[in-house]
């Protein structure tokens, strides 16, 4: 687990109440030198007020439009699997512009998420469940939201039983699941948070699923200890400057290649995703550097491209100084601000998408 070192960390009373929960909080607790003793014990009740002690109005904007990057205060909380409170009387009590989103995963919401991409949606998605089980992540990449306030379910056993289980069982079809890869970062939490030898437990019972690790991390150490069965490592691949600026507490471009290499040495399955592609200023020098490394030191199995999307060009430029852009797309974003308007893959236009990616092919395929 990274050494965390939140300003205010809080745990739940039903949460403490329960033996494993409260074992898994305490581990999680020690693997960060702090104990029960530095911990608010609250309820319900009390999470209007620390919404507003703690400043989380902002918790789930783009991590870019913070004055700088602050790690995340933690809230061990639990997945209430047989109704969680209703959250609107508690939204109404909470500062003006609290996100629901944060009060969803606070009071223990969630559960399987069904995608199913329509033809229509501008994207092409593949269609499957996947499962979170933590919101919120230190990385502080700036085109996240997961920042400031990160919340944990500890019941992943009982996650796992009851939300898990069934709907792998109910999708024959979907051989490999993804897990926290909403808001999250699984590996800044690992081993002590225990999900990931609980999930490679449950598949390696399966005729032929698996569960996959999304990560930017580095902190690979207890997984090349000993193989773990039916899992797959994917990482998400940044060029340095991307990896440095952007996504500043994250592994770098060279600790990312280095563990993706370690752990396919170990035997896992590994995978990359590079993502997101920022045009940042020299971005090809940079490319082409990445590119070697991944080719000649990761050796993936697959390879995935994605240009940075999902936002309109006056957001991208507020959570990315418009100075370190290649001047060429810089100028071509914002000639293109009416034409990519409502466009899922801009703010970037088509053509300038494309120039990327076939600059990318043609490195990797070298």
């Amino acid at each position: 687990m990274y050494d965390l070192a939140p300003e205010a960390i809080y745990a739940f009373e039903d949460t403490l109440s329960d033996s494993l929960c409260l074992r898994r909080t305490e581990r999680m607790l020690g693997a960060i030198g702090r104990d029960l003793a530095d911990v608010q014990v609250v309820t319900v009740d009390d999470v209007p007020r620390m919404v507003e002690e703690r400043g989380w109005v902002n918790s789930r904007v783009r991590q870019g439009e913070h004055a700088e990057h602050t790690e995340p205060d933690l809230i061990f909380t639990r997945w209430q699997a047989d109704g969680a409170p209703e959250i609107a009387p508690v939204l109404e009590r909470c500062p003006e512009g609290t996100p629901q989103s944060l009060l969803w995963t606070m009071l223990g919401h969630g559960g399987p998420q069904r995608h199913n991409e329509r033809a229509d949606s501008g994207r092409i998605c593949r269609s499957r469940w996947q499962f979170d089980t933590i919101y919120g992540c230190p990385h502080g990449c700036a085109y996240c939201s997961g920042g400031k306030v990160a919340a944990i379910f500890t019941n992943a056993e009982e996650y796992l039983e009851r939300a898990v289980a069934p709907t792998v069982e109910a999708n024959r079809w979907q051989k490999v699941f993804m897990f926290n890869s909403c808001l999250t970062d699984i590996l800044a939490f690992e081993p002590e948070y225990g999900l990931i030898s609980l999930l490679s437990e449950y598949f390696a019972d399966t005729p032929d699923q698996w569960h996959l690790i999304h990560t930017k991390s580095a902190n690979v150490g207890f997984l090349t200890e000993a193989l773990l069965p039916r899992t797959i490592c994917l990482w998400s691949m940044t060029s340095a400057t991307v990896s440095r600026e952007l996504e500043p507490r994250s592994g770098t471009t060279e600790e990312r290649i280095a563990a993706a290499a370690e752990c396919r040495d170990a035997g896992y399955p590994v995978r990359v995703k590079i993502k997101p592609i920022v045009p940042v200023r020299g971005w090809q020098d940079e490319a082409r550097e990445m590119i070697e490394g991944v080719m000649t030191q990761a050796r993936p199995e697959t390879i995935g491209l994605c240009f940075i999307a999902w936002m309109p060009a006056v957001e991208l430029e507020r959570i990315i100084d418009p100075d370190a852009l290649d001047p060429r797309f810089l100028g071509g974003m914002r000639e293109a601000v009416e034409e990519m308007r409502g466009i899922r893959p801009g703010p970037f236009p088509h053509h300038l998408r494309a120039e990327v990616y076939d600059f990318y092919l043609e490195e990797i395929r070298r």
